[in-house]
This record gives C-alpha cells, sequence and structure tokens, in this order.
C-alpha cells in the first residue's frame, strides 16, 4: 500500500512538472524537451554499452561533451541564439535555464530515486557473519554539552567488534573532562594541540585498529542498530564507503524542521538517485565508515579544506571507488535553533563546497573521472550557482511583475511551485517513513527559506572568490544539548602528539 502511495505521489509531481511549460516560450519547451532527452539516453546507454571506464586509460575528448556542465553551457548559447528576439531580458535567460534545470534534475532524480527505493524494497537480507573491526571516531572541540550522550549512544549500539575513540582537538572547555569519565568503560580518549577536524580525524586513524573507519560528530546520536546496518553495506568488497541516514532530532522550532525536512527531501531523493551510479554528492563526518584501505590510498583527509568530509568523499569517487548510502543506519544529530547559527553553519558548508571544486576542479574537465565528471560535481556545482542567481532573478522580475499588474501570473506560479514542492516533500517523507507533517513546511522552501539559502551560498561564493579559492576560517555554532557546566577538569593528561597526517600510500 506504500508503494502505491509513492507511485502515485510522484506521477502527480512529474506531471504537475510540465506545468513550467506554461510560462517558458514555445521555442524553450523545445529546448527543454531536447537536452533532456540527450542527457536521458546518454546516461542510461553508456552504462549499457560502455561500462565502467578504465582510470588510467586515455581519455577521448568527444566524451567530455556529454557532461551536465557542458550540456547547459550548450543550452545557454542556444537560448541566446534562439530566443533573441522573444525574451526580453537577458535577465529572464537565466531564469528560463534554471526552471528547465529544475525540470531536468526533476525528471532524472524523482524516477531514480523511486526505481533505488523499489529495489530496496526486494532485497531480502540474511543474517550476516561479516564482523570486521569498526574503529569508530569522535573528532571533538569544545563539545561538553553533547559529546556525553553520543559516546552513550556509540556504547549502546549492537555491535560486537568495536573500539570508539574521542579526540579532543585543544579544547578550551571540558570536552576532554568530560569524555574522560567513560575511559573505564573501554573508551580510548585522545588529547592533542587544536589542529582542526582534519587532524583530529587523522589522528584517530593513527592509534585505530580497525579496518572500518567510522566517523560520528560530536553532536550525534546512532541508533542501536546502525553500526551492524552501516557494516553491511561492506559485504560487497568493491564498496569503499557508506553514508549514513542522518535525521534531524531536535523538531522543536520552525527552524530545526525546516531543516528536518530539508535533510530527508536531499537524502532520499538526491542522494537515492545518485546511489544508482555508486556515487555520492558528500559522505556526511556526521555519520559515515570507510575502508581503511580507501583512506590510506587516498591519502587520509588534507589540511586547510573547511569540509573534509566533501574533500575525501571526491578524492574516493575520483579514483573510481564506489559509495553508497545505508537509510536504515540512522543517525540523530542536533541542528542550530537558531537563524544565526543556521546562517554559520550553512556559510562554512558552501564555503567548503566552493573550495573543493576549486580544489578538484580538474574533475570538471577530465572525462576519465566517470560519474563525477558527467554528472555529480556538474550537478552540485549548477545547483549552487545557477539556482541561486535565478533566485534574485525571480524576486526582481516578481518586483516588476506586480508592479506592472500582473498578480495573477505570480500567484498562478507560486501555486504550481508551491504545489511541487509540497509533493516532492511528501514523495521522501514516504519513502523514508517519516513524520507527513512536515510537509506542512514546503511553501517556505519557495518563499522565505530557500531565499535565505541562496544568499547565504551567493555570500560563500563571493567569499571563496575574494580569497583566491581557499578559506581557513569556520564559523563556530552554538552547542544547545545539556551538560553540567560546573564539571572541573579532570587531571591535565599530555599532549598526544601525533601527525597530523599519517604517512600516504599514494595521491590521486
Amino acid at each position: 500500500m506504500k508503494n502505491i502511495a509513492i507511485f502515485v505521489v510522484a506521477a502527480l509531481f512529474l506531471i504537475l512538472l510540465m506545468g513550467i511549460f506554461y510560462f517558458m516560450p514555445a521555442e524553450s519547451v523545445w529546448i527543454a524537451l531536447g537536452a533532456l532527452i540527450i542527457i536521458v539516453v546518454f546516461h542510461f546507454l553508456s552504462r549499457l554499452v560502455k561500462g565502467k571506464q578504465i582510470r588510467e586509460s586515455k581519455p577521448n575528448p568527444w566524451q567530455n561533451l556529454t557532461s551536465l556542465l557542458v550540456v547547459f553551457t550548450v543550452i545557454f548559447i542556444i537560448f541566446v541564439a534562439t530566443l533573441w528576439d522573444v525574451v526580453p531580458s537577458a535577465l529572464i535567460y537565466v531564469l528560463l535555464v534554471s526552471l528547465i534545470f529544475t525540470m531536468m534534475i526533476n525528471f532524472l532524480t524523482v524516477p531514480l530515486a523511486i526505481f533505488h527505493k523499489l529495489k530496496q524494497t526486494k532485497e531480502v537480507f540474511q543474517p550476516s557473519t561479516y564482523k570486521p573491526r569498526v574503529s569508530i571516531i569522535v573528532p571533538a572541540y569544545n563539545e561538553e554539552k553533547v559529546v556525553a550522550r553520543t559516546i552513550e549512544t556509540l556504547l549502546e549500539a549492537e555491535y560486537p567488534n568495536k573500539e570508539i575513540i574521542v579526540v579532543d582537538d585543544g579544547s578550551s572547555d571540558n570536552t576532554y573532562s568530560v569524555a574522560s569519565e567513560f575511559s573505564r568503560r573501554g573508551v580510548k580518549v585522545v588529547r592533542r594541540p587544536n589542529g582542526g577536524k582534519f587532524a583530529a580525524l587523522n589522528t584517530g586513524i593513527a592509534v585505530s585498529s580497525g579496518e572500518i573507519i567510522m566517523t560520528v560528530d560530536a553532536d550525534s546520536m546512532i541508533s542501536r542498530a546502525a553500526i551492524t546496518e552501516m557494516v553491511r553495506g561492506f559485504e560487497n568488497p568493491q564498496v569503499a564507503g557508506v553514508a549514513g541516514n542522518l535525521k534531524v532530532f531536535n523538531r522543536n522550532k520552525l527552524l530545526t524542521k525546516l531543516q528536518a525536512l530539508e535533510y530527508i527531501v536531499q537524502i532520499q531523493i538526491v542522494r537515492r538517485a545518485f546511489e544508482n551510479f555508486g556515487s555520492l554528492t558528500v559522505a556526511s563526518g556526521a555519520f559515515s565508515a570507510f575502508r581503511k584501505t580507501a583512506l590510506e590510498e587516498a591519502g587520509f583527509y588534507d589540511p586547510d579544506y573547511l569540509l573534509e568530509d566533501f574533500d575525501i568523499t571526491i578524492k574516493l569517487l575520483k579514483s573510481h571507488q564506489i559509495l553508497h548510502g545505508s537509510n536504515e543506519a540512522v543517525c540523530y544529530t542536533e541542528a542550530p535553533d537558531t537563524l544565526r547559527d543556521v546562517y554559520r553553519q550553512r556559510l562554512s558548508w558552501f564555503r567548503g563546497d566552493f573550495q573543493n571544486f576549486w580544489k578538484h576542479r580538474d574533475a570538471f574537465f577530465n572525462p576519465r573521472f566517470g560519474i563525477m565528471n558527467k554528472l555529480t560535481l556538474p550537478y552540485m556545482l549548477l545547483s549552487m550557482t545557477l539556482v541561486p542567481f535565478a533566485s534574485l532573478v525571480v524576486i526582481v522580475t516578481s518586483i516588476v511583475m506586480l508592479i506592472d499588474g500582473e498578480w495573477m501570473t505570480l500567484v498562478m506560479a507560486f501555486a504550481l511551485f508551491a504545489t511541487l514542492q509540497v509533493l516532492l516533500s511528501i514523495l521522501a517523507i514516504l519513502v523514508a517513513d517519516d513524520d507527513l507533517k512536515l510537509a506542512l513546511y514546503s511553501p517556505l522552501f519557495i518563499i522565505g527559506y530557500k531565499q535565505f539559502l541562496d544568499f547565504t551560498m551567493i555570500k560563500a561564493l563571493i567569499d571563496i572568490i575574494v580569497a583566491g579559492g581557499t578559506y581557513l576560517k569556520r564559523e563556530r555554532v552554538t552547542r544547545i544539548g545539556d551538560a553540567d557546566q560546573g564539571q572541573q577538569p579532570a587531571a591535565a593528561a599530555p599532549m598526544l602528539e601525533l601527525p597530523a597526517r599519517p604517512a600516504k600510500r599514494s595521491e590521486i
């Protein structure tokens, strides 16, 4: 019955999505359909005919013409040439291309996400005897309010062969003291001078003994079966990494409910779609796991980057490693509950995204990187540049249309896109088996919350451009968790001096 509901909602969504054609000139409709057909045919036929490309093989220049990034560049040029006398403003070009991008991505991601869900539903999991040693690393910096509850959930998780390593990255509060209370229960607590999250993770890897390295943020709590479900993904020896299913647990305010819905849509629609290609956009450091050998081959975590999880994801995907997600491995994370803290968090995230785009810019132009070159990175770049700037165009054109008295068209457009967003949210929630009440907040992803995120993305892009591709400042977010602020630090422990970056076997 649930699968029927998913099919019905998905069908309604795709049918209504075609309503975007109403707001587009007839010429652009044909361009949109043509581009959609080209991308769909290529990405499905190339997988059937070509298979996986060998990384070391000499790339053929023509293959790069099928990259999503190149396709959209061509589309924009065709728009300018075809609609020169039809569209009154250059700004509208950007808006039309954005509408086409929205259509094409949703026509691709929604069916792929449903396909992945149905494929997963048919899988029958047998009890597994595969129980490799798992080293769980918790990097912590000034996390005294939340680290205890995180460690408790790790201890209670049902997995027999695990070790828990908490790395205090030079905290100035009682983080080390709180974590050290768990030493008697077998938790390994390491203290090192402050060097950043990448250094804390590399330190944890250096003292680990596990075959699987699992990373858990100090403000997150995993379910009892999370480790077992995560390890199940590694039964396939070709899988190098598995990302967990992140959910917001503090859904007590409007902002946190919006973030909860945002996580659900991203994971259940976008991530599921990319999983069909063995690719993820990001294996979140909040809860992911990797083969230790894969991390060694990738060179571990690099210094001076805001998003070390995105960086390591790209490095693994560039070497044609397979990354999957596990929707059964649930991790509950704390979302910031003030607008200021959400802004700080997302600003760091978006800066880190753009920073990694610049670092790995070769993946945009070299077809030897396979799905990274053709779909994953172009999708992310277009989503974070074209769409935010198109949002500004929407605001400007909406004001002009109101002045000209075209308010009815605006109402129709808002009704269409709000309905689409509600259906997309319902679809994602049904797939995730979560709280349907969250769909009530969907319209804010059209007006309100979306513009806030778009402006933050633009600010992050400007920061990275001004900084020349690197930006080292990580914005700190206030922790909400309750902890006894009166605890006194334990006797000072000697600082464990370990290499910030363990020796690597090879660079990608």
